[in-house]
């Protein structure tokens, strides 16, 4: 498989998890663990290839507030269905757009 199919499998993935999130929320399903799992276990790889220290990074995750995101942790984002928001602000840091 080509890096380009595998991005574009990951994508397809990512939104059908949304779209279960989504509708997890709306019915009060255990579906909404699975896809914060999901998404979680996603945002860790990804922030990994930026602080290689495991605890550091679930420490981030759960705790530290994203100013650029509405002061909310990346955790709470992925509980709001809003995975998308911070995985797109792990790679602005991996291409070097902000700190």
């Amino acid at each position: 498989m080509s890096k380009h199919a595998g991005i574009a499998t990951l994508s397809r993935t990512h939104a059908a998890v949304v779209k279960a999130s989504w509708l997890a929320r709306k019915t009060n399903s255990p579906m909404l663990d699975q896809a914060a799992d999901f998404d979680f276990s996603h945002i860790s790889r990804l922030a990994l290839t930026i602080e290689s220290d495991r605890s550091q990074v679930e420490e981030w995750y759960r705790a530290d507030r994203i100013r650029e995101l509405g002061g909310l942790t990346a955790r709470q984002l992925v509980r709001q269905g809003n995975a998308d928001l911070v995985i797109n602000f792990l790679r602005s840091i991996r291409r070097g757009e902000r700190d």
